[in-house]
């Protein structure tokens, strides 16, 4: 990295690092060349985003600038420079606006869309309500929805069935953040027909498309696709006023014992009568919806994505079987919060899936005032989008980048960060903003993959095409079918 000193904008906030260089403007930023009005916009096809501007950083380099419409985004594949970004969030960088203008629209007013002094005060509670010692009050509630996800596999086991891993594990986690966040067990995974995931599913593509709009279009104007999003959206906030409203009511009748609820909407309710603290109407469904969209779709992808690369890696699927054999002793779940603790290969594993197929693999920034970045002079407003995905795949960060090796998650890191750079795996964020629900998350990845592994050979649907990186605000696996086998008793002691 370049020699670096720090910089004030106009108004004397401290900003970004820059060099001791001649500095540079937008105008001085190589990239692709765009069309009049629309800029880059129709040369992105949204669902491979993640990919195009990876592709892109190869060829411009790992800062450079592109448009939508008219507005400026810079894109970084620095990791210095995205540290940097991380860790002044959110005074110095706020999310995209056009992003907190769509979640508006759909209803979505929680943590992931607040600025300032709003973010700080619902951080707060949300910290508290994901922290280590309400999962482990948790615990119990998650292994029984464990339980009911390894039933289904038993009898998709059972009968020779595909697996839609992605469907299955949304199911999944939809049921967990219900149950911990809300006190409300929607058990999902118990429950054919409409069921309220296949609504939630429409959400974060439909933002994915509406962000990078050159046009607002849906203002004046709706396609069939806007049509179905209305009324997905009506579908959820059906489910999250009927959430609100059992909130309050136990708020009411038990006012003491929610004082300090490990139930986030107990909590968030609880708080609004708090002059301090207080929340609006708006901020609490905005909270649960929020939380029921985080807390389904990037775990659950996560997971679908460790299941597509187990069936690729047989060599690395048996060895994580070794180890929930070894741990699990007798069992065929983890049995408590210690378990997990224990499942050190599985969490590699964990690991290098997310360093490999990332679920936020790009993180969508504005700059709050005129600041440096680097040696470049950026404007406040400035989009800037910071592409973790390729940072995490460089050879100059993880020695044979490609490789879904888990083992080097357990080798000592290399110092001068030549063959193992953690700096550059940023799953969860970074800076005062990284994830509050990453324990949570750690937590089901290893205790599904433990009973995964435990109970079943995981392996390719032979006629399936092959799984591809889809990007809707998230980057999800599609075609991320696979086939369970019962694991054979004797195999299962060995």
């Amino acid at each position: 990295m370049h020699d670096q000193l720090a910089a004030r904008s106009e108004n004397g906030h401290a900003n970004r690092l820059t060099a001791a260089r001649p500095l540079r403007t937008l105008s001085d930023l190589p990239g692709p060349r765009g069309w009049p009005v629309l800029g880059n916009a129709p040369q992105i096809d949204v669902t491979r985003l993640h990919t195009i501007l990876g592709t892109w950083a190869q060829k411009f380099g790992l800062f450079y600038r592109l448009r939508i419409g008219q507005t400026d985004i810079v894109v970084i594949a620095d990791t210095e420079l995205i540290h940097a970004i991380l860790r002044d969030r959110p005074d110095g960088f706020q999310r995209l606006g056009s992003m907190r203008t769509t979640m508006l629209e759909l209803g979505i007013d929680g943590l992931v869309n607040a600025e300032g002094v709003a973010w700080r005060r619902q951080r707060k509670l949300t910290m508290h309500a994901l922290n280590t010692h309400h999962l482990l009050e948790f615990f119990g509630r998650l292994e029984q929805v464990t339980a009911r996800l390894q039933r289904r596999w038993e009898r998709a086991a059972l009968h020779g069935e595909r697996v839609d891993a992605q469907r299955d594990l949304m199911r999944f986690t939809v049921d967990v953040t219900s149950g911990l966040v809300f006190g409300h067990d929607l058990n999902t995974l118990e429950e054919e027909g409409d069921v309220i995931q296949r609504h939630l599913d429409k959400l974060f593509p439909a933002l994915g498309r509406r962000i990078l709009a050159p046009i607002p279009y849906w203002r004046w104007f709706k396609l069939p696709a806007d049509r179905k999003l209305d009324a997905a959206v009506l579908e959820v906030h059906k489910l999250v006023n009927g959430l609100v409203a059992e909130a309050r009511a136990r708020v009411a009748a038990n006012a003491p014992e929610h004082a300090k609820s490990a139930n986030l909407l107990d909590a968030l309710v609880a708080a609004q009568s708090d002059d301090a603290t207080g929340f609006t109407d708006a901020e609490i469904v905005g909270n649960t919806l929020t939380m029921l969209l985080a807390g389904e779709d990037t775990t659950a992808n996560t997971l679908a994505w460790m299941m597509h690369l187990m069936a690729e890696h047989p060599e690395v699927q048996e060895k994580m079987q070794a180890e929930a054999d070894r741990v699990l002793s007798g069992g065929e779940r983890p049995a408590d919060y210690a378990s997990t603790e224990a499942l050190h290969y599985i969490e590699a594993a964990a690991h290098e899936a997310m360093r490999l197929k990332p679920v936020v693999p790009i993180i969508g920034l504005e700059i709050n005032a005129d600041t440096m970045i680097g040696d470049v002079r950026v404007p406040k407003g400035t989009g800037v989008y910071l592409l973790t995905s390729h940072v995490a795949t460089m050879q100059s960060n993880f020695a044979d980048p490609q490789a879904f090796r888990p083992e080097r998650w357990l080798e000592a890191s290399d110092p001068d960060g030549g063959g193992h750079n953690a700096k550059a795996f940023v799953p969860f964020g970074g800076g005062p903003r990284f994830c509050p629900g990453r324990h949570l998350a750690m937590l089901e990845i290893k205790l599904v993959t433990a009973m995964l592994c435990r109970n079943f050979d995981v392996a390719r649907v032979a006629d399936s095409p092959p799984a591809e990186e889809e990007w809707g605000f998230t980057m999800r696996p599609k075609n991320a079918c696979v086939t369970l086998q019962r694991r054979r008793p004797d195999r299962a002691q060995q």
